[in-house]
Parts: structure tokens; sequence; C-alpha cells
């Protein structure tokens, strides 16, 4: 644990493998929401954020201004900030609709190849996504950050054990980096 080093200085939520600095890939920051987690990386890396709500666009940072999901659609979303959900249940035609775009197509758009790190904090949607990925996917990414949302829905547990499955069978070594908000730390062995 001596090479872990916060993007945000003092919180450990935000460790990540100071190796990620001489991986030639770049960092993918889904849920880039207010830039903290990786704004100490901008100038440092390409940075690609995601996030439907984000205005504020740094210099030197591409950004989708959506959804990662499993599939390419339009969604309905309700909520503001940290708060923003899909709502697939309403019928009212006034919601807000966010674009999703699949990994594989987000990848291609933004032509991505090697992820140095891929940062994921999407309140619950990070089961889909990663379960959406396949061998291929991994294989690209070198770390990635994800905080699991089963501290805010205890229903989410089994979806945590599977996915932390999924990510070691997939050649990533999974740590706690800081269990009160579900963050874990998978670096490939």
């Amino acid at each position: 644990m001596d090479n872990l080093i916060e993007t945000i200085p003092g919180l450990e939520w935000s460790q990540i493998d100071k190796r990620a600095f001489e991986h030639d890939g770049c960092v993918v920051d889904v849920g880039c929401y207010m830039w903290d987690w990786s704004n100490s990386l901008i100038g440092k890396k390409r940075i690609v954020g995601i996030d439907p709500l984000e205005e504020n666009i740094p210099n030197g940072v591409e950004m989708f201004k959506g959804l990662l999901g499993p599939f390419n659609c339009e969604l309905p979303v309700t909520g503001e900030g940290i708060s923003l959900s899909v709502d697939n249940h309403s019928d009212d035609v006034t919601l807000k609709k966010s674009q999703m775009l699949s990994w594989k197509t987000f990848c291609k758009k933004f032509n991505i190849g090697k992820i140095s790190i891929l940062k994921l904090n999407i309140e619950g949607s990070e089961y889909t996504l990663l379960n959406s990925m396949d061998t291929d996917d991994f294989n690209q990414i070198d770390q990635i950050a994800v905080s699991f949302h089963d501290w805010l829905n205890p229903k989410y547990k089994n979806l945590t054990e599977s996915s932390l499955n999924l990510l070691k069978d997939s050649g990533f070594k999974v740590v706690s980096i800081y269990e009160p908000y579900g963050w874990y730390l998978a670096t490939k062995e």
C-alpha cells in the first residue's frame, strides 16, 4: 500500500496507485461532477469526464455530458447533483433527457484505447456498467477506482459482492480503500 496516493490530499477514498503516472493510458472519470476526484490529475494525464450535469469543464479536459451504461439510448432523469437518477417509471414527458452511451460506443467516440484509471462514482449504476463490459474492455484498464453504493442501499450488497468477483476474475487485485462510502481500488496484477 506504500504505492498509493490520494488525488484529493487527506481523503482516503481518492486513493490510486501512483503507477498511473507512468502508464500510457488516459483517465476516465465517470461521475466527474465538480471535478473533485480528478482535479489534481488535470494537465498530467489525458482526462475524459462523464456526467450529465457538469457545466464547468476545465481547460484540457474532454467531456461527455451524458450517462455511461449497458447500451445506447436516451433516458429521462430526475434530481440534481449527486441525487440525479434515471426515471424509467414516470409518464411525465417534461422530464429532462440524458443520452446514455455503452462502454464500447463511448471508447470509440473518444478514441480511447488504454486506460490508466477508470473512476466510477455513479450512484448505483456502477453495477450494470461493469457487468456490461467484457474481457477485452477490462484488458485495456490498469486501475479501477469505484464506489459501490451498498452503503447507501443495503439491497445492493449482493451486487457489490458479484462485481468484486467480476473484477477479481478479470485479473484485478481488489482492495477496500474507504469502507464508509464503499470505495475500492482494483489494479491489474
